[in-house]
């Protein structure tokens, strides 16, 4: 059971891949009235309305209860925080997306986790997607099941370990260092893809360039924004994702580079890190950008510092941010670091601002997200 949330954590990541062209067959406009998990001859259903309930009052149903009680605390916060994720979607980039190869691999392998008797899986996964993605809200689990057209979503459990694995086919190995591969892996490819099509021949007033901290705050910075995080970013992939953007003649008025801390993580030397943040500050400026601000590298618990798989530690990304703001003064560009104060003591991320040491929970990011409007004028 503890791995039935990974899949909703997947499903609400992947989702934004998996989105394709509205004129292809669609099954009736039904909708999901439960969802069963399967594991061998195991099944428990849960009311999708429950978990609306759950996602909008925090109240817990019987049935939501049964299932909850096989998770562990940290298991429910990040089932909570899953369902949090409402994501605003360029339909029209994505409409173009899922006509490349790995979008059509990505909606046909996600679709194994999902068990019917008949063969319209991907087709019933692509009319949750699109429809689900027209919600008011974005495209979020919620919306997802309640616009999948069966009364029934039963997920298989036994697939999701498969799922999981193509998600992070190219990550390290458990004994290896961790090391950027963003632009290799293949969701990396296809959320950079997406980035493309959505930026292509489009004026933002603010864009804003990060790793999974920035990625965790979605398209929520305002009309006319754009949020080009990505998962794992460190400035060797940031340099690849800009030099792919340029192309597409996007243009940012003003741009936002959160980076940092995974260059700490993986080890890049501080005469690559400062090299990089150079020739990418010269990149964004290409792109009729009138204002640049840099924002420091995010400081983890002691207990994540600790761990060389889950953050780097906390004297590392310090000397990152000695870097960062050598650079800023060599580019004469400004680090806005003081809305982010409140997220430490002594240069320590604080416990009631984190789910797992390293990432923002949700209080954390509305700290985060007033920081940059105000960076932005917003």
């Amino acid at each position: 059971m503890k791995y039935f949330y990974r899949l909703l954590i997947s499903l609400s990541g992947c989702l934004i891949f998996l989105l394709v062209h509205s004129g292809l067959g669609l099954l009736p406009s039904l909708a999901a009235e439960k969802v069963t998990v399967r594991y061998g001859l195991f099944e428990q259903s849960i009311p999708v309305a429950d978990i609306r309930n759950y996602d909008e009052t925090q109240k817990v149903s019987a049935d939501l209860q049964s299932f909850l009680d096989y998770l562990s605390a940290e298991e429910k916060q990040k089932f909570q925080e899953a369902l949090q994720v409402k994501m605003s979607l360029d339909i029209v980039a994505l409409d173009k997306l899922v006509n490349t190869g790995m979008g059509k691999q990505i909606l046909s392998f996600a679709s194994q986790a999902i068990a019917r008797r008949d063969q319209a899986s991907i087709q019933a996964l692509r009319s949750a997607l699109i429809i689900g993605a027209k919600s008011p809200d974005g495209l979020g689990i919620t919306s997802f099941l309640e616009a999948y057209p069966s009364n029934q979503l039963v997920v298989d459990v036994s697939k999701i370990q498969k799922l999981v694995g193509m998600a992070n086919s190219s990550a390290s190995s458990a004994d290896a260092p961790p090391k950027d591969d963003v632009t290799s892996s293949p969701l990396g490819k296809v959320a950079l893809q997406y980035q493309t099509l959505a930026a292509q021949n489009k004026q933002f007033s603010g864009c804003l360039f990060g790793d999974s901290i920035s990625a965790g705050l979605g398209n929520t910075l305002g009309s006319g924004t754009f949020n080009f995080g990505l998962n794992g970013l460190s400035t060797i992939s940031l340099l690849e994702q800009l030099k792919s953007l340029i192309p597409t003649n996007v243009k940012c008025e003003k741009a936002i580079i959160a980076i940092g801390g995974n260059d700490a993580l993986y080890k890049i030397s501080d005469e690559l890190f400062s090299k990089n943040l150079q020739e990418a500050i010269a990149l964004i400026r290409t792109m009729g950008t009138k204002e640049i601000f840099l924002i420091p590298a995010f400081y983890s618990t002691v207990a994540a510092s600790s761990d060389p798989n889950v953050a780097a530690p906390l004297a590392r990304v310090e000397q990152i941010n000695v870097l960062i703001n050598q650079v800023a003064e060599t580019e004469k560009v400004p680090v806005a670091g003081a809305g982010l104060a409140s997220l430490y003591e002594n240069n320590v991320l604080k416990e009631n601002f984190t789910s797992d040491g390293d990432h923002l929970n949700a209080e954390g990011l509305k700290i985060y997200r007033q920081a940059l409007l105000q960076i932005l004028g917003k």
